[in-house]
C-alpha cells in the first residue's frame, strides 16, 4: 500500500494531467540543457521530445545549440519547409531572435521569417547567462499554427543554456507570455480531498 505522502503526489499528478479540450498545453520545469556542441538539442514543442543528433529528427521545431549562441528552425533536415518561426525583432532571417517581456501577446502579427533560418545574433536582445523569454509558432497535429512561449537562458561563453519551461495555445489562438493553463474547479477540489485525506492519517 502506498504511503500517505505517495497518494498525495499520485493524486497530485492525476489532478494536474492536461484535461481534454485544453487550450494551453504547458510543459512546466522541463529544464533541457543547451549543450556547447554544434549539433546542440533539437526540441519538439509538441511532446517535449528532444534529440542531439546533428540532423535533428521528424517532428522537431526548434535546434538550440552552442549554449544558446545559435538558434534554427533547421530541427528536421528532411522537411521541405520549416515546422516552427520564431519570434524576431523584425521579419526577416537576418534578424535576431527578440527578447519578449511577460505579457507579450504572441500571434500571427508577430516578426517572424518565413524560410529556413537561425540566428546567432540574438544578443543583445539576450543577455549572456539570464533568463528570457522567446516566442514562436509552430504546426501541430491537424494542421493548426499554434503560437507559444519558452523561458529560456541563453549563453555565449561557452557554457552550456537551458530551455526551462514552455506552453502554446493548441487552437490556433494568441497566447501572452507567461501564460499556463488555470486550474479548474475539479483540479482543486482533488487536492483539496488529498490534503484531508493526509491529515486525517496523520
Amino acid at each position: 500500500m502506498l504511503s500517505s505522502a505517495k497518494n498525495l503526489v499520485v493524486l497530485m499528478t492525476v489532478a494536474l494531467a492536461p484535461a481534454a479540450g485544453a487550450a494551453v498545453i504547458y510543459f512546466p520545469g522541463a529544464n533541457i540543457p543547451i549543450p556547447t556542441t554544434f549539433a546542440g538539442v533539437s526540441v519538439d514543442f509538441e511532446t517535449g521530445a528532444t534529440t542531439n543528433d546533428l540532423g535533428g529528427a521528424p517532428g522537431m521545431d526548434l535546434n538550440f545549440a552552442l549554449g544558446g549562441e545559435a538558434v534554427s528552425n533547421d530541427a528536421d533536415e528532411t522537411a521541405p519547409a520549416p515546422s516552427a518561426q520564431f519570434v524576431r525583432v523584425g521579419a526577416t532571417s537576418a534578424d535576431p531572435i527578440d527578447n519578449l517581456t511577460v505579457g507579450t501577446v504572441v500571434d500571427g502579427s508577430s516578426p517572424t521569417a518565413s524560410d529556413f533560418g537561425g540566428s546567432s545574433s540574438h544578443f543583445p536582445p539576450f543577455t549572456s547567462g539570464d533568463e528570457g523569454y522567446i516566442g514562436f509558432e509552430f504546426e501541430i497535429a491537424g494542421p493548426t499554427t499554434a503560437y507559444g512561449w519558452a523561458r529560456v537562458t541563453f549563453n555565449d561563453d561557452n557554457t552550456p543554456g537551458v530551455i526551462h519551461e514552455w506552453a502554446y495555445e493548441d487552437t490556433g489562438a494568441p497566447i501572452a507570455v507567461g501564460t499556463i493553463p488555470e486550474p479548474s474547479l475539479p483540479l482543486l477540489a482533488t487536492l483539496g480531498l488529498a490534503v484531508i485525506a493526509l491529515r486525517r492519517r496523520r
